[in-house]
């Protein structure tokens, strides 16, 4: 089980946002009411119904669903969850189960059959949240609560303003490991194990290497690769070597462009060396302990 970082998200939101903005919500039917957190599910319903989509945003891991009265969907998908769109004249069964669908990935791919939550929509589509693990939620927050919970996480990679300047100021004073930064949601929003692996990897950066150390030319490679890993990564629809689809149902392909991740033992795609798999804050960690030489 791996959870979905900013491209998986991302993927998600872009879909999100051709597929239900303008969308009015005219039913929800959940399977497993305590998806929804800090209020009773009833009262979520009714708040909820009648109300029409106005966007779809990303902040960190979280997707954003904007609604007409001040008000959003906070979703955050945790380890297993994930987002499909699909015809309202599908159907599941009380256990979350597809019985009827016209798209086969829905009642094919074992990851799309544990549906917790459904919305329903005046087009005659639907949203539904597939989750094996029942760790994803979602809390309907005013613009004033989500504002106070969005500010507590780091810049986003992509933001103008956060620069290579930024950046290098950023490290300059964090003694962790730069895996840890990377990782560090209220450091840097976005990145987690997936993609720190495979930044550090294309950056020749060892991950337990303390981030206050690396040099102007390392701090260079991290956040030019940080960016192009996470561009293609969006580009490829995220990676799908656990739990991760699209709101179709698909697999993402950016899984099998990896250099690092998951590939112990392996060689390494520069210098053949068996790539190494180390823990590191909990968390399996894997790099060529040749092009990535930990720094004494």
């Amino acid at each position: 089980m791996i959870m979905p970082e900013l491209p998986e998200v991302e993927t998600i939101k872009n879909d999100l946002i051709q597929k239900i903005v303008g969308r009015k919500i005219t039913d929800i039917t959940a399977l497993w009411p305590e998806i929804v957190k800090d209020m009773p599910f009833e009262s979520f319903k009714k708040a909820v119904i009648g109300q029409r989509i106005i966007n779809v945003k990303r902040r960190a891991k979280n997707l954003i669903v904007e609604l007409t009265d001040d008000t959003a969907l906070l979703i955050h998908l945790k380890m297993t969850g994930h987002v499909l769109v699909t015809d309202a004249s599908n159907e599941v069964n009380e256990v979350g189960k597809w019985i009827k669908t016209d798209n086969q990935l829905l009642s094919d791919d074992p990851q799309n059959q544990f549906i917790r939550i459904i919305f329903y929509f005046d087009d005659k589509t639907m949203m539904a949240m597939s989750d094996l693990r029942k760790f994803a939620y979602i809390k309907l927050v005013s613009t004033e609560d989500l504002n106070k919970f969005l500010a507590e996480y780091g810049p986003e990679p992509f933001d103008p303003e956060f620069t290579v300047a930024v950046f290098q100021t950023m490290l300059q004073s964090k003694g962790l490991a730069i895996k840890k930064v990377l990782m560090d949601q209220h450091i840097l929003s976005g990145v987690g194990n997936i993609y720190a692996d495979e930044i550090l990897w294309a950056s020749r950066v060892h991950p337990q290497t303390s981030a206050k150390k690396l040099s102007s030319e390392e701090i260079n490679a991290i956040y030019d690769n940080m960016k192009k890993i996470l561009q293609n990564a969006i580009e490829k629809r995220g990676t799908s070597t656990s739990d991760f689809r699209d709101t179709t149902g698909k697999k993402g392909t950016f899984g099998d462009s990896r250099n690092a991740y998951r590939m112990t033992g392996l060689p390494c795609a520069r210098c053949s060396t068996p790539i190494k798999r180390i823990s590191l804050g909990g968390r399996g960690t894997h790099f060529c302990p040749v092009c990535q030489k930990e720094k004494p």
